[in-house]
């Protein structure tokens, strides 16, 4: 049955996965971006892009402070008076399932709340268009150097959002609700260094970054507030104890959840030209 679907930021490095993959799946994708006059901080806007929308795919922008909490509330209010039956909330890396008190965690709480048929959260781990975002990517071809603020022994449950997009099809199309996580396969830096040098027919090496330095990276691509705020949720991953990798048991269960492997990416990506999924 062929749905319309309501994907928010249908043009960006999280969207865009989205939005394809529901058009090949045979649905109508309705694109939502301030362009086309749906801004998160305007909550009646929200309601006319809404809708209609058999289901509406959300993710946050990168945005730090109270300003977030009144965007998810917004969504979540707006899928209410629209009458949407299913809401999708890819929260773009590990939530919470309560308040806490940081905007930007806080705020998927708000959206995960709205009082629709059917909410999916789907909570993925780091991205690995993050490897080949202009930051990252123009380092490893030139200097064969993939910088990034872990630890070379560190494993991390890396993802696609091609992956994350297949889940979001997959929620809508079979109507299945909750809380997924969306982890990858966990590799170390050392692995994630010699998967993509594989693919590239070149000798790389991790290295390690502070921090504050990635966020000096990312200052000319995002902006200075999304810089700064990416930069302390790093800070403080660095300060709290690394725990097991999410289980994918649920999502592989519910959602299909069979995600491709670094090298299975890289292969995919046009190097060193590619988005940003931070």
């Amino acid at each position: 049955m062929t749905k319309t679907i309501a994907v928010h930021g249908a043009t960006g490095s999280q969207g865009a996965p989205v939005a394809d993959a529901f058009i090949a799946a045979g649905h109508v994708v309705r694109p939502l971006t301030r362009a086309t006059g749906a801004d998160l901080l305007d909550r009646a806007s929200l309601e006319a892009a809404y809708a209609g929308a058999d289901a509406v795919v959300l993710h946050l922008p990168i945005v730090y402070d109270e300003r977030v909490v009144a965007m998810a509330d917004n969504a979540a209010r707006a899928v209410e008076a629209a009458g949407v039956r299913h809401l999708v909330l890819n929260t773009g890396g590990p939530a919470p399932g309560e308040k806490t008190g940081v905007p930007f965690l806080d705020a998927r709480v708000h959206a995960a709340a709205a009082d629709v048929p059917l909410v999916t959260v789907l909570l993925p781990t780091a991205y690995m268009e993050n490897l080949s975002a202009p930051w990252s990517a123009e380092r490893l071809v030139r200097d064969g150097v993939v910088a990034y603020p872990l630890p070379a022994e560190a494993p991390m449950p890396w993802v696609a959002t091609a992956d994350v997009a297949a889940a979001a099809v997959r929620a809508v199309e079979d109507a299945v609700t909750g809380w997924f996580a969306l982890p990858g396969v966990p590799v170390t830096g050392h692995e994630v260094a010699a998967q993509l040098g594989a693919v590239l027919d070149r000798e790389l090496r991790w290295e390690p970054i502070a921090p504050r330095e990635f966020g000096e990276r990312l200052r000319p691509f995002l902006g200075d507030h999304a810089a700064e705020g990416t930069a302390t949720v790093y800070e403080m991953l660095a300060a709290a104890p690394r725990g097991p990798a999410p289980d994918p048991a649920a999502a592989r269960e519910a959602l299909g959840w069979a995600p491709r492997s670094v090298a299975e990416w890289a292969s995919e990506v046009s190097w060193p030209l590619a988005r940003t999924a931070a």
